[in-house]
């Protein structure tokens, strides 16, 4: 088994978005280098998108990563009161996750959450749970870095 890789898009991927030709935005896409990025996790573990972003968005990155093993995708199903906790998905991550679980669709043995947006009621959660969790906070402005990757890489080598 290998690890399942919680990935957000906005702040941790940031896509670029490309005028059409009435000036508007339209698609959006990664740059060479942070594709580059995702490919690398996609080696480490399945991809799933942690992602508040809109669904067109995260099939336009997929047919743009093209990767080898479709990425999951996490419904995030948030509530209201999730918007003032330090970690906002970390409610709906659990509970997704424990769903998963509950099915036997949980064919993961540890976890990595690469988010801008991680709290320390993230890491409590990360020290709890019962398989290992590696957790990757990205500067938002930055987002992934090949640093950040190279984290990831030898967590999972290490598990």
């Amino acid at each position: 088994m290998k690890p399942l890789i919680l990935l957000d898009i906005e702040g941790v991927l940031n896509p670029v978005a490309h005028p059409n030709d009435d000036g508007e935005s339209s698609e959006r896409s990664l740059p060479a280098a942070k594709a580059s990025l995702v490919r690398r996790l996609a080696k480490c573990g399945q991809i799933a998108w942690v992602s508040t972003s809109p669904e067109d968005l995260t099939e336009e990155l997929e047919s743009q990563l093209q990767l080898e093993t479709e990425p999951v995708r996490v419904e995030l199903e948030t509530r209201e009161s999730d918007v003032e906790e330090p970690t906002p998905k970390l409610r709906a991550v659990t509970e997704w996750l424990a769903r998963k679980d509950a099915d036997g669709e949980a064919g993961w043995d540890a976890l990595v959450w690469i988010d801008d947006v991680l709290g320390p009621d993230a890491h409590e959660w990360a020290d709890g749970f019962g398989q290992p969790v590696h957790l990757e906070k990205t500067s938002p402005e930055e987002g992934l870095t090949k640093e950040q990757v190279a984290s990831v890489e030898s967590f999972v080598d290490g598990i």
